[in-house]
């Protein structure tokens, strides 16, 4: 299954400016995807890296992003952002909605998990530098894997944290 096969449109990358953003689709697995709250170590930002595949690839491309690869069990991914502060101030986190575009219920967004984003190219300038990125404009989760389920099963017979089986014990008063 392509799990990237959404119809994404890619940035006519002559003439931008005055001319309307064409916002990417892009679907695929995403990791340490910071949607619910934004990510603070440093500038905070709501962000998610999307893994991509040949087809969703040659679109990012297209639209002059980066393309990243920091290990072999991702391969290449691509980073999409929405700063917290704006040049006109505060900016609203990115809409986020399940596969029926229902409203998020909040849950966070584990690794792993298949999203839609819907990225907003731009171009962009700043200390003598310039390139292009993409203002993450909303989510949509497709497959949730739920952050903090580690896949563990329970081992019947094994270690068990005493500390632990001692506060979930029925048998501790709380004043009844």
């Amino acid at each position: 299954m392509n799990i990237n096969s959404h119809d994404g449109v890619a940035l006519n990358t002559k003439d931008t400016f005055n001319m309307p953003i064409q916002p990417l689709y892009l679907t695929g697995k995403c990791y340490w995807a910071s949607v619910i709250e934004p990510n603070s170590t440093f500038e905070p930002a709501w962000q998610v890296d999307l893994c991509l595949d040949e087809d969703t690839k040659a679109l990012v491309q297209e639209a002059g992003l980066t393309v990243r690869n920091k290990d072999d069990d991702r391969g290449e991914f691509v980073t999409l952002k929405r700063k917290v502060q704006g040049k006109n101030g505060p900016r609203q986190a990115p809409t986020v909605v399940d596969s029926q575009n229902n409203p998020w219920d909040k849950k966070l967004i584990g690794n792993g998990s298949v999203v839609t984003v819907k990225a907003l190219p731009f171009e962009w300038s700043y200390a003598g530098k310039s390139g292009k990125s993409a203002d993450l404009a909303a989510v949509q989760v497709v497959e949730l894997v739920e952050y903090g389920d580690d896949g563990f099963d329970v081992v019947e017979g094994g270690y068990v944290n005493e500390a632990a089986e001692q506060f979930a014990s029925d048998d501790i008063p709380f004043g009844n």
